[in-house]
């Protein structure tokens, strides 16, 4: 499964039909608040989960009525409909783009699932379901949706017996997952055990732990003991111990349970691959917010890093780091922000840059504190440099003394006061 183009029309913050061209490998979604990075990504979950509509054991995500756009008119907040998500991708066994669409029309206030509309990619996991459970072995897309509460949440796994429960386990919770669910630690404890059985690959646990340091290169070495991963990390010039995931930073503990559990869904989905069951594997995975938890140096790298350990998995993430967007290509990159932008490839320009010519903010380089330190004191040098009244001057003074009380914790900038204006203070 590659998605090469979403349409959303009428869903969540997106009002106007719009269309995006997705990056076979990597897409990155950047813009303000509000301007529809998420609603992006919960569209493309819809279009993905359409493969499931035909596999009983995997739940379906369709459009709710939450998910509709709302409209002012004659001021009251108004659905608006058609509601409409549609993609184009590749699928195995298609040697041409396959197009479908999830829609909830004029009349309706359910998700159509018409053969016209969802047939083909329907039919794709009726076959692909059917196969499987007759013992056949065939590659299985991974769809995963990692939201911003991927680190909590309140639920349980759902593996209850030795042996691999292909679809219940690969796809449990695809929608909206959560670290409370993962089951890659379930999988680590039975791990020998079902090797003795004869039910898991002799290499699959190889593979899932160097898809772990792969992704994440400040991981030295990484172990398990009943079913934890135990880390040794080196940040800068600190190196840890070989601890328990739990004892480690928040950014290295839900950074790595993601990709562990991603990598447990590669796993579980094409074990057959065995070794290459990671790296082989193909899928969409949606990432909200990448950059959470993660140090500016780190997120420089992330990218790249998945890439790595992941080579066939396509992935859309959102992001507000400048540092991210600095390690795309141009081809990665959607932005949603109506500002100038940069003429080549986000990698060759400065975080300045990046941050004022791509993702439009202003005077980069200074706080907002500072920034607001030089208006007032422009405001102030404005008033006595001209020929004010009484009433005037006597504001600038008022201004004047603000300043000084406000920013007393720095000389420099009262001790430039006082020296233009001595005869004031």
């Amino acid at each position: 499964m590659n998605i090469e183009r979403l349409t959303i029309k009428n869903f969540r913050n997106i009002g106007e039909e719009r269309s995006f061209e997705l990056d076979p490998k990597f897409t990155t979604i950047i813009g303000i608040n509000g301007k529809g990075k998420s609603t992006i990504l919960h569209a493309l979950r819809i279009a993905c989960g359409a493969f499931f509509l035909a596999i009983p054991e995997v739940k379906k995500r369709h459009i709710k009525n939450d998910d509709i756009h709302l409209a002012e008119l004659n001021y009251q907040l108004v659905q608006q409909k058609p509601v409409k998500i549609e993609a184009v991708g590749m699928f195995p066994g298609y040697e041409t783009s396959v197009h479908w669409k999830r829609q909830i029309t004029e009349n309706s206030n359910t998700t159509t699932s018409s053969e016209s509309e969802v047939g083909i990619i329907r039919n794709v996991g009726k076959i692909s379901y059917a196969k499987v459970t007759k013992g056949e072995e065939i590659p299985l897309p991974v769809v995963a949706f990692f939201g911003t509460s991927r680190a909590h949440g309140a639920g349980r796994n759902v593996k209850s017996r030795l042996g691999r429960q292909v679809f219940k386990e690969g796809y449990q919770d695809w929608f909206e997952m959560k670290s409370t669910t993962f089951n890659y630690e379930s999988w680590l404890r039975s791990y020998k055990i079902l090797r003795k059985q004869g039910k898991e690959r002799p290499r699959t646990r190889e593979a899932f732990l160097e898809a772990i340091k792969t992704a994440n290169p400040h991981i030295l070495e990484v172990e398990t003991e009943n079913g934890e991963l135990l880390l040794k990390v080196k940040l800068d010039e600190f190196t840890s111990d070989l601890l328990p995931i739990s004892l480690h930073s928040d950014g290295i503990r839900f950074f790595t349970e993601m990709v562990a559990e991603l990598a447990f869904r590669c796993v579980t989905l094409n074990g057959f691959l065995d070794d290459q069951a990671v790296r082989e594997s193909k899928g969409v995975v949606m990432i909200d917010e990448i950059d959470l938890h993660l140090h500016p140096k780190w997120q420089k790298h992330v990218v790249e890093d998945l890439k790595k350990a992941f080579p066939n998995i396509q992935f859309v993430v959102t992001t507000h780091s400048p540092f991210i967007v600095q390690s795309l290509k141009a081809e990665e990159l959607i932005n949603l922000d109506t500002v100038t932008g940069l003429d080549d490839n986000p990698d060759r320009y400065s975080i300045e840059e990046i941050a004022s010519q791509e993702m439009g903010v202003d005077h980069v380089q200074r706080s907002e504190t500072f920034q607001k330190m030089q208006r007032i004191a422009k405001e102030y040098f404005d008033l006595i440099k001209t020929n004010a009244s009484a009433e005037d001057i006597q504001r600038a003074k008022l201004l004047l003394d603000e300043i000084r009380i406000k920013y007393n914790n720095d000389p420099a900038y009262v001790a430039l006061l006082e020296s233009e204006f001595p005869n004031t203070i």
